[in-house]
């Protein structure tokens, strides 16, 4: 792992802890006025007030809004997040999430393949473009990103099936 990719899983540890620190609070607190279901919400902005810098923390944040529906919010801190740093494969594959969410699915498969261009072979991203460039019927991309996520994935009946139809088009 490099310098980076360790410093960003301490941080992710971090939030994930601050997450449960404040979940737990809620629960044996019920004087607290905060909804449970903001608590990872609340952890997020706690983390965040140590390093408002950093994007990772933006990401986290964009993916607790996008996981409780507040795409707009979730926009908000994914923008942020590029504005920080627009070379992280990880908020280009949130981005491309959120916007699958709200539908623009071309925008999505922008945001996916920039994800990739960045380094990401990252399961989902991949998974993403396979079903766009098979919806769109581009079976030699479809093939291509196969021949990757299949050895990922050995397992995976339906990538081998996949594989099988977009083969017998090319």
């Amino acid at each position: 792992m490099s310098g980076s990719e360790i410093e960003e899983e301490n941080i992710l540890g971090h939030l994930h802890a601050a997450m449960k620190m404040a979940t737990k609070a809620t629960h044996e607190n019920p004087g607290i006025s905060m909804d449970v279901t903001i608590a990872p919400e609340y952890a997020c902005l706690r983390t965040m007030m140590l390093e408002p810098q950093n994007p990772t923390m933006w990401n986290s944040m964009a993916l607790v809004y996008l996981m409780t529906g507040r795409y707009e919010d979730a926009q908000d801190a994914i923008e942020r997040s590029l504005d920080l740093d627009s070379g992280i494969a990880w908020t280009w594959s949130i981005w491309g999430d959120l916007l699958a969410q709200i539908g623009d699915e071309l925008e999505s498969e922008r945001a996916y393949r920039m994800a990739m261009e960045l380094g990401s072979i990252e399961p989902h991203v991949l998974n993403q473009l396979v079903r766009y460039f098979f919806k769109r019927k581009n079976y030699s991309e479809t093939l291509e990103l196969l021949e990757i996520l299949i050895p990922q994935n050995l397992e995976d009946q339906s990538l081998w099936d996949l594989y099988t139809a977009c083969f017998s088009r090319v």
